[in-house]
């Protein structure tokens, strides 16, 4: 009985994780470390078209934000962590396309607090139109093995990462720096605060 109840529990653990028919599929989420120690975070899109019965069009996917969440070890012993936090919106995806999006963390930070590339935790998480998806494997470390601890990580992110607002910057806000490798960029809607 034993050894069909673990499988099981996997198998439930699973389905509550990955949802049957979400608008926006995260299919890989990626760090890579670039010129002057800046890091950037590469996150694939995927669009499965509109399944809303209010949709004006089944193909077309609009008002997607995409925001990540990631968290570096401060203090091992004590559990501590720097949490950074970004957010972009995107105007528009079609059924079958694949967008990329870029966040990138400056070097400086990376240098000062020795940061290796990839992050202890990261989490995307992607609304559209106001409603939040359902939590995709993909779109987290492998480190959140439930719920639980996806909606901890989430919430100390947001709590306690008003230090480090707007370090970790979307794509359209960096410039004089190596990118590193850009593709397949969806057209984003920019809100930038105007005096």
């Amino acid at each position: 009985m034993k050894k069909y109840f673990f499988p099981i529990l996997t198998l439930l653990a699973g389905s509550l994780v990955m949802s049957a028919q979400e608008a926006i599929k995260v299919d890989r989420v990626d760090f890579n470390s670039l010129r002057d120690d800046w890091i950037q975070m590469e996150i694939e899109l995927s669009c499965e078209g509109n399944p809303s019965p209010e949709a004006r069009d089944k193909n077309y996917v609009e008002k997607i934000k995409v925001k990540a969440y990631l968290a570096y070890v401060r203090d091992a012993s004590a559990r501590e962590f720097d949490y950074y936090t970004s957010e972009v919106e995107i105007v528009i995806m079609e059924k079958g396309d694949d967008n990329n999006v870029y966040f990138y963390l400056p070097g400086l930070i990376a240098e000062r607090d020795q940061l290796k590339t990839d992050p202890d935790f990261y989490y995307v998480e992607v609304s559209v139109d106001g409603e939040t998806q359902k939590p995709q494997k993909a779109a987290m470390s492998s480190n959140i093995p439930n719920l639980d601890i996806l909606n901890n990580f989430i919430s100390k992110a947001d709590s306690e990462g008003a230090n480090n607002e707007h370090v970790l910057m979307p794509i359209y806000l960096v410039s004089g720096i190596d990118m590193g490798r850009v593709s397949k960029l969806p057209a984003f809607l920019r809100r930038d605060v105007r005096d």
